[in-house]
């Protein structure tokens, strides 16, 4: 039975590697016999270019790739949670990449200035927001600097 959108972010994650070859070029197929043993065991969501999946050593190109292909692999049977994140062009472009491929959920790395103010990282959240088309999204924070009531904001509206 299909999952419904509203349970996208529920359940067992299993965060992805990425798999490379031998001259350091990412291979998403090897990850099939993964996917369908995390499956088969039931796990319920995957996330694709998180920090365990090696986000930034992969460019953006990379992690659309692999968000596309991590999608069609898992072809409809869990939710594909998608990490995108960076400067706002390449978050914009990474969250519009994974909407396209049939991403479920993003989750969103937390921006890589360090100096941002509260209101610019609401500021980007709105961007890949829309850049998303609404997915629902996940905040992967590393620290506080965003505050509860930038947070409280972002939940209410």
């Amino acid at each position: 039975m299909p999952y419904r959108r509203a349970q996208a972010l529920t359940g067992i994650t299993g965060i992805l590697v990425t798999p490379y070859d031998d001259s350091g070029d990412i291979v998403p197929a090897r990850l099939g016999p993964v996917l369908d043993r995390a499956l088969g065991a039931g796990l319920h969501m995957l996330v694709v270019n998180g920090n365990t999946g090696e986000f930034y050593a992969l460019t953006t190109e990379e992690a659309c790739n692999m968000a596309r292909e991590v999608v069609a692999l898992v072809n409809g049977r869990a939710p594909v949670l998608a990490g995108v994140g960076r400067g706002l062009r390449d978050a914009v472009a990474l969250a519009r990449a994974s909407a396209d491929a049939g991403a479920t959920a993003l989750m969103v790395h937390q921006p890589p200035d360090p100096f941002v103010a509260p209101r610019g990282v609401v500021d980007y959240l709105h961007a890949i927001n829309d850049a998303s088309g609404g997915l629902p999204m996940m905040l992967y924070l590393r620290n506080d600097g965003i505050g509860t009531r930038a947070i409280a904001d972002l939940c209410a509206g």
